[in-house]
């Protein structure tokens, strides 16, 4: 069970760290998809200059209500400066709900977007590139980790410009009120910075660290939960929740470091301010006493001083927060990045009219691992040809590469040297859709959607009718078991078809394929777990359903070859580099199309 650690100490389950990037790195890479929404962020900057102007405006009304009404105790001056302060506070309402509605509707069109292009990035990967990363931790970096992107590029970088907005407002306030009092209250500021400066490096270790904690349990519970049963079987219940426990005590000692740091830094913080309010008052007092201030002055300059320290304390853990979310951005970026084996300039659709497949000098092997040495090629210069209307059995040992032959020809690996070939056009030069239409696999592992019966069938064509539905699960001997279910072709498989049992399944995937109606056919081992007369079975009704299209059946099976034209053997894994050796069946010598 991978749930387990290594004999070498090593946690199989724990993610690589994403490469590391600069906070202008991230910005300079998620700009352009915010770029189109420009006009609304300056509108929503407005807004944020608006909201400190408003408060401003506010606090310097208050000197004037000390100086003008409560000082003398005249009433008159309150009529106009309660009529002023009633209009700024449905002002700042209006303004701040505008902010707010602006800002979330910014972000939702940013995070949906990159979500979207995220998922189908994902999609487009090879199967090769996806089979390498863990399915927990993908699925953590499409969620939470794509989040941070949004906070850092919309919900941080607003509330940066905002608090550097309402700073200036406030500063310039102070130093119109009185200057020298507003220089020395400006002491503090290199402590804040220095604060600043420290927690960050340490906040952003510490965020990587959770990230990729995150990322690991997501993978250990998917497998885990998904592997249940044999789990169970095993009696490995305590190692699958002891590994567990691990990565969630490793996230606990992540959160527990993150805590320590804040004990320690967010009281120095606290301390500036005190430092730089007690300064302001020492020196308030000899202002009032040379007549450089008045009460009402002193009070709205002390009310400034500890509105500023706010922004101030905002722009100082802005750092700390901008680098906790970098963790996150490095892991999607890194899933951004993978290559796809997208489609060459001008590519064009393969137009197929006969079902030819020739493979010519083909080369193929898998990236290695990190630590691991180059790879043997897996295929090393095969060829091999189906005519069309042809039945070709591609046997040979686990490793051969038969289910790399099934990869080449729908696209989802190209060849490092060779070419595959479609009725004479080159599948490197055509689209990779065009290839899938015309090209149907039935994989190995029978990969079902939680549906309908229906509409597991019809997932290969989402158009089709009951009736060609129907006529698909005969031509895979599928439609006896599926008339017996509760609801019948309205019954629902569950996630991957768990209700079915592994032969039921098997059939729901041949009737998909059939429905599909690629003039290509290839059979990844069908026969797997049937007995010698359901495999007989099976076999004469997915062949005669598959009339006039080539197929190419990869198997182990004995009795899959008396179906065939023509058994082609690849070379053992590990073996010289040799051609395939191509023998007919008894079918073939009796005189069955070739």
């Amino acid at each position: 069970m991978a749930a387990s650690l290594r004999p070498d100490g090593r946690d199989d389950h724990l993610v690589a760290q994403a490469t590391g990037m600069t906070v202008v790195e991230v910005v300079r890479r998620f700009w352009p998809r915010l770029r189109s929404l420009r006009w609304w962020l300056l509108l929503g900057l407005l807004l944020l200059l608006a909201a400190p102007a408003i408060a401003t405006v506010e606090i310097l009304l208050f000197s004037r209500l000390v100086d003008d009404v409560l000082v003398p105790a005249d009433w008159r001056p309150l009529i106009w400066l309660a009529a002023a302060y009633l209009g700024l506070n449905v002002l700042s309402a209006v303004v701040s709900g505008a902010d707010d509605y602006l800002g979330t509707w910014v972000s939702q069109r940013f995070l949906v977007g990159l979500r979207r292009d995220a998922f189908s990035h994902v999609l487009a990967l090879p199967s090769h590139a996806l089979d390498r990363r863990r399915l927990g931790d993908t699925l953590a970096r499409l969620t939470s980790d794509i989040g941070s992107v949004e906070r850092f590029m919309v919900g941080q970088l607003s509330a940066g410009l905002g608090a550097l907005a309402t700073l200036l407002f406030y500063v310039g306030a102070l130093l119109w009120l009185q200057w020298e009092l507003a220089l020395a209250s400006f002491v503090v500021v290199p402590l804040f910075w220095w604060v600043s400066k420290k927690f960050a490096t340490l906040t952003r270790d510490i965020s990587r660290e959770r990230r990729r904690r995150g990322g690991s349990l997501s993978s250990l519970t998917e497998e885990s939960l998904g592997n249940a049963a044999l789990v169970q079987t095993y009696g490995r219940e305590e190692q699958a929740v002891a590994a567990y426990h691990r990565q969630n005590r490793a996230i606990a000692h992540a959160e527990l470091a993150g805590s320590r740091i804040r004990s320690v830094f967010l009281p120095l913080v606290d301390l500036a301010e005190l430092i730089g309010i007690l300064v302001v008052i020492g020196l308030g007092v000899w202002a009032l006493a040379t007549g450089r201030l008045t009460l009402g002055g002193l009070l709205a300059f002390l009310t400034l001083l500890t509105q500023c320290y706010r922004p101030i304390r905002d722009l100082s853990d802005l750092l700390p927060s901008l680098y906790s979310a970098t963790a996150g951005v490095e892991r999607v970026v890194e899933l951004l990045d993978e290559p796809l084996a997208g489609d060459r300039p001008g590519a064009t659709d393969l137009v197929v009219t006969r079902g030819e497949v020739e493979l010519r000098g083909v080369r193929v092997a898998y990236p290695a691992a990190d630590d691991a040495p180059a790879p043997r090629p897996v295929l090393d210069g095969l060829d091999l040809h189906l005519r069309a209307g042809e039945v070709v059995a591609l046997v040979g040992a686990s490793g051969s590469g038969k289910s790399t032959v099934a990869r080449l020809l729908t696209r989802h690996l190209r060849p490092e040297a060779g070419t595959v070939v479609v009725d004479g056009q080159d599948l490197s030069d055509v689209t990779a859709s065009s290839v899938r239409r015309a090209v149907t696999v039935v994989l190995q592992e029978n990969l079902l959607p939680d549906a309908t019966v229906h509409d597991a069938i019809a997932f290969a064509r989402p158009g089709a009718t009951r009736a060609e539905v129907v006529r698909a699960a005969h031509a895979a001997d599928a439609h006896a078991f599926i008339t017996r279910l509760p609801d019948g072709y309205d019954t629902r498989i569950g996630q991957r078809g768990r209700t079915l049992s592994g032969g039921q399944r098997q059939r729901l995937s041949l009737a998909r394929a059939l429905l599909h109606d690629g003039s290509v056919l290839v059979l990844d081992e069908p026969t797997t777990g049937l007995d010698a007369d359901s495999s007989r079975r099976l076999l004469s009704a997915v062949l005669d359903g598959a009339r006039d299209r080539t197929v190419l059946l990869l198997t182990h099976d004995p009795v899959a070859l008396e179906h065939v034209d023509r058994v082609v053997r690849l070379p053992d894994p590990g073996a010289e580099p040799a051609a395939a050796d191509t023998a007919p069946t008894s079918r073939e010598t009796a005189g069955s199309p070739a």
